[in-house]
């Protein structure tokens, strides 16, 4: 589990194509942390992987069909940067909000410009997913926590403060590019119980018409 709370930037070493997946190895300075070894969660660009090997301030991981099919893993090449979030200890503070690392979508950015201090970031996503997205509520842009500002069934936007754009991956990107998102799994779950409430209520009301 994550927090979506950035650590730092990581570079692309290498990307192995192999039939089923991508092997990817990733140069970050912290990664020759004692405490960070091989199995390890790491969230890259705000997709789950787990570390096959370690060498120095490189990781090795495998990303396998179902993970490059939903997200923008498929794109990645040589030296790129990459946002790099180590998972959460009980001992974290969760300034963020429950992020997995399981990406639902990926979405496009439409829009980008700064105003005043901060800069706004537009993205349209797959709609099927818009009951997930409320004004004020959380979403992860690429593993990074973001509050939404506003939002349609086609797009939302999201401010974005100056901290954040230097912290990460968003002072890189530009109109057209893709990211990876994930919707908060909260809503998720009360989405599936309302479901399963309504189809026991439906249950109900065939048995007693016999």
């Amino acid at each position: 589990m994550f927090t979506g709370l950035i650590k730092g930037l990581g570079k692309i070493v290498e990307i192995e194509q192999f039939r089923g997946g991508r092997k990817i190895s990733v140069r970050w300075n912290d990664f020759t942390d004692e405490k960070i070894k091989s199995g390890a969660s790491v969230a890259i660009d705000g997709v789950c992987l787990s570390i096959e090997k370690l060498s120095g301030d490189i990781a090795y991981f495998t990303a396998v069909e179902e993970t490059i099919e939903r997200t923008t893993l498929k794109y990645l090449k040589n030296d790129d940067i990459v946002n790099i979030e180590m998972p959460m200890t009980p001992q974290n503070f969760l300034d963020g909000h429950i992020v997995q690392g399981h990406i639902d979508c990926i979405g496009k950015i439409v829009e980008f410009k700064q105003i005043g201090a901060q800069s706004l970031l537009r993205v349209n996503y797959d709609r099927k997913f818009a009951k997930y997205i409320v004004e004020k509520g959380s979403v992860a842009i690429d593993g990074i926590s973001l509050t939404v500002a506003e939002c349609d069934e086609y797009y939302f936007d999201c401010a974005i403060i100056p901290e954040t754009m230097n912290r990460t991956i968003l002072s890189r990107k530009n109109i057209g590019d893709f990211v990876n998102l994930e919707f908060d799994i909260i809503a998720k779950y009360v989405d599936k119980l309302l479901d399963n409430s309504n189809e026991l209520s439906n249950d109900d009301d065939f048995a007693a018409s016999y």
